[in-house]
């Protein structure tokens, strides 16, 4: 997505940063090597095929929550797909959905970032 290494770079300097991906292992390969910079924000990488759990089941929030050891409403979660939106609000988590870099913006900016 361009821009978004910006403004995750921007968000970790005040903010504790974690993905959760939906993946299979020749992805991770691939990716892991192609969007190192972008990935490098980040303190973990949750992914489903290292966890046994996918979106937007409720027990892969769950899991990811624990992990990260904060109650799940301090937890803000970025997603391009409605339906993991609603699992992550189902489960505590605030959402916000992705279309473009300006929703990630938006949600940084009403956050104080």
């Amino acid at each position: 997505m361009p821009g978004i290494n910006q403004l995750l770079a921007r968000a970790a300097k005040r903010l504790p940063l974690y993905a959760f991906s939906n993946t299979n292992v020749p992805h991770v390969a691939y990716f892991s090597g192609q969007y190192a910079e972008v990935l490098g924000h980040f303190r973990e990488v949750f992914l489903s095929s290292t966890i046994g759990l996918r979106k937007p089941d409720a027990e892969a929030y769950d899991h990811v929550v624990q992990a990260i050891g904060l109650p799940a409403e301090r937890i803000v979660f970025f997603d391009d797909l409605a339906e993991n939106i609603r699992g992550a609000q189902e489960r505590g988590l605030r959402a916000v959905l992705v279309n473009s870099p300006d929703d990630v913006a938006s949600a940084l900016e009403a956050l104080g970032i």
